[in-house]
């Protein structure tokens, strides 16, 4: 399999996770949402923020260098945005991630990659199939969360 067509798949399945997590987001109240019951430390909106500006950063400004500047506390502080701004903002980052994944060619993905933050990694693809890997490790963390809503 080649570097890129993991890649891809990698984004793929981040689209898959959102998705998901959008199902899970759905039936949620707004309370629902940003509590953080049963000694959560992060609540759905929370790690969905935190998705959101992951994406935007990593792959919208890393690879694509549109612009964004991210606001990384922020994605833990502000807690009360309505849930419709929360989804559209996550189904816009996944729009960012494939992207990217449609900017980057067969020679590019091979090649040492360093992040916006600075962190240097052995090759593109590692980095974009790290952050998938975030995406579903929040997500599941989302999951176990939507349990104390139930």
């Amino acid at each position: 399999m080649s570097d890129l067509l993991t890649v891809q798949l990698a984004v793929r399945e981040i689209e898959r996770y959102a998705q998901s997590l959008i199902e899970l987001i759905d039936p949620l109240s707004q309370d629902q949402l940003w509590s953080r019951n049963g000694g959560i430390p992060n609540s759905i909106g929370t790690l969905t923020r935190h998705l959101t500006g992951n994406l935007n950063h990593y792959l919208g400004a890393g690879i694509l260098r549109n612009g964004y500047v991210r606001e990384r506390d922020r994605e833990f502080t502000e807690t009360s945005l309505p849930k419709a701004t929360i989804v559209s903002d996550l189904r816009a980052a996944v729009e960012v991630a494939k992207e990217a994944v449609d900017a980057i060619g067969e020679r590019e993905v091979t090649q040492p990659y360093t992040a916006p933050s600075g962190e240097e990694y052995e090759s593109l693809a590692y980095h974009i199939v790290r952050v998938a890997t975030h995406f579903a490790l929040h997500c599941g963390q989302a999951d176990y969360a939507a349990n104390y809503m139930r």
